[in-house]
């Protein structure tokens, strides 16, 4: 047999084209460039809030506006958020020495929002019953006397008229008289002097 013989060349892959390469260059350098824009284009805005999503809100500021011949100042705070104080109006009692929450020199009520609805006077005693603050028809009753002090819980009311119990002994109160009674007997009864009620 005469001649040369050549081995048959392996078959070429497709992907050793230089067309193939080509377009997978030009995809690739496509693909950079649109990420590049797309970063060109993104708002400053948009920038810092995606790099840093800690900060919410911009604490307030203040701004002040100086004019150097009137030296007139502007300054602009932002608004409080403070409940509007609401004052209610308080009783004046007509017993002489003492004001809405009873005697000056005592008995008075005990917390500052607690006004009296009851102040008698007799010769002997001094008496005033408070309300607890606002809530109505919860009452507490102190006295004073001979320099010995009481003070009784939910004494009840009917009118101008008021009873306090401690046990067996029943505190009486009308714009009359104070009446003291233990174990249905009276023990003293002190005529009023000044008596008054909300």
């Amino acid at each position: 047999m005469s001649g040369n013989f050549y081995p048959t060349p392996p078959p070429r892959s497709p992907w050793a084209s230089p067309l193939v390469i080509g377009a997978v260059v030009a995809g690739v350098l496509v693909l950079a460039l649109a990420v590049l824009l797309g970063f060109l284009f993104i708002p400053a805005d948009k920038k810092s809030s995606a790099s840093d999503n800690s900060s919410t809100t911009p604490p307030p500021t203040t701004t002040q506006q100086v004019s150097t011949k009137t030296e007139t100042v502007t300054a602009t705070t932002p608004p409080t958020t403070t409940p509007p104080t609401i004052s209610t109006p308080r009783a004046t009692p007509t017993v002489p020495g003492t004001d809405w929450q009873g005697f000056v020199s005592g008995p008075r009520c005990n917390a500052a929002g607690d006004p009296a609805v009851m102040i008698g006077q007799t010769a002997r005693s001094n008496v005033v019953v408070c309300q607890v603050g606002t809530q109505v028809g919860r009452y507490y009753y102190k006295g004073l006397a001979d320099g010995q002090s009481t003070e009784l819980q939910f004494p009840t009311r009917s009118g101008d008229q008021f009873v306090a119990v401690n046990v067996d002994t029943t505190y009486e109160m009308t714009p009359a008289a104070l009446t003291i009674s233990t174990n249905g007997s009276v023990v003293a009864a002190e005529p009023m002097i000044y008596y008054w009620t909300n």
